[in-house]
C-alpha cells in the first residue's frame, strides 16, 4: 500500500515539477511595468542640450544672451520698426505735435488746415518720413554689418536703463560679442525723412525746416525708448527691478 502511495507521488511530482519551471521562465521573459522597453518616442532624448550649450557660450548684453541678428532678424526688426506698431506709433505723435503746433501757434499753413483733411495730410506726409528714415536706416546697417536694434536693459538701475536710452541714438552694435561703437547711422536717417519730405511734398519747399523738423524724430524715438526700459520692460520681464 505504501509502495502505491510512494509510486502515486512520484508520477505526481513529474508531471507538476516541469509545469512550474515553464510557468517561472514564462514569468521571467514576459515584461513588466518595470522593464517594458520604451517606444521610438519615449527613447527619444530629453531637449537637445547643443542650443543650451551654444546659448551659454554668447555674450551677455543688458542682462541677456547676446546672440548676432541674422538677415531675416534684421528685416523683421525694419518691418516692425517702420510699418508695424512702432513706427505707427511715432507718425501718429509726430502728426499730432504738429496739428497742435499750427492750432496754437499764430502760424499759417495755406495748403494744409487744421481740420480732419489736413491731420491726414500731415499723418501721410510724416508716414512717408517714416518709411524713408527705416529704408535709410536698414540700408546703412546692412552696408556697415551694424545692429541698430534697441535692447532693453534687463535688471538695470534706473540710471543703467537712462544711459542705454540715450546711447541708442549715437551708437550701434557689432560682431558677435555685440560691443558698442559710434555710429552716424540713427542720426543721418532721422535727418534724411524729413529733408527728403519737406524738399519734395511739402507746400513749402524748405529743406532746412526738415532739419528743424527731425528733433519730432528723435524726440518720439527717445520716448519710445524710455516706454521700453521703464513700462514694458520692467513691467513684463523685469520682476526684480532695483530702484
Amino acid at each position: 500500500m505504501y509502495l502505491l502511495q510512494a509510486r502515486r507521488f512520484i508520477v505526481l511530482a513529474s508531471l507538476i515539477l516541469p509545469c512550474t519551471r515553464s510557468m517561472a521562465q514564462v514569468a521571467a521573459e514576459s515584461p513588466t511595468s518595470q522593464t517594458k522597453p520604451l517606444s521610438p518616442r519615449e527613447a527619444l532624448t530629453p531637449p537637445d542640450d547643443a542650443e543650451a550649450l551654444r546659448i551659454s557660450k554668447l555674450a551677455v548684453i543688458n542682462g541677456r544672451p547676446y546672440d548676432q541678428p541674422s538677415l531675416h532678424d534684421t528685416l523683421v526688426d525694419y518691418a516692425t520698426d517702420t510699418y508695424g506698431w512702432s513706427g505707427l506709433a511715432r507718425t501718429t505723435a509726430q502728426t499730432a505735435y504738429a496739428e497742435a503746433h499750427i492750432a496754437l501757434s499764430s502760424e499759417s499753413d495755406a495748403a494744409w488746415g487744421t481740420d480732419f483733411p489736413g491731420f491726414m495730410q500731415r499723418f501721410g506726409s510724416i508716414a512717408g518720413m517714416t518709411v524713408i528714415t527705416g529704408n535709410v536706416r536698414l540700408a546703412m546697417e546692412l552696408l556697415f554689418h551694424e545692429d541698430l536694434r534697441y535692447i532693453p536693459c534687463h535688471g538695470c538701475s534706473k540710471r543703467a536703463k537712462l544711459a542705454n536710452v540715450l546711447l541708442a541714438e549715437l551708437t550701434a552694435r557689432h560682431d558677435t560679442d555685440g560691443h558698442r561703437f559710434f555710429t552716424l547711422t540713427p542720426a543721418i536717417a532721422d535727418f534724411a525723412g524729413p529733408i527728403v519730405a519737406h524738399t519734395l511734398w511739402y507746400p513749402t519747399s524748405d529743406p532746412v525746416a526738415g532739419v528743424i523738423s527731425a528733433r519730432l524724430d528723435f524726440a518720439t524715438r527717445i520716448g519710445e525708448h524710455l516706454f521700453q526700459e521703464f513700462i514694458w520692460e520692467r513691467r513684463h520681464h523685469d520682476p526684480d527691478f532695483r530702484k
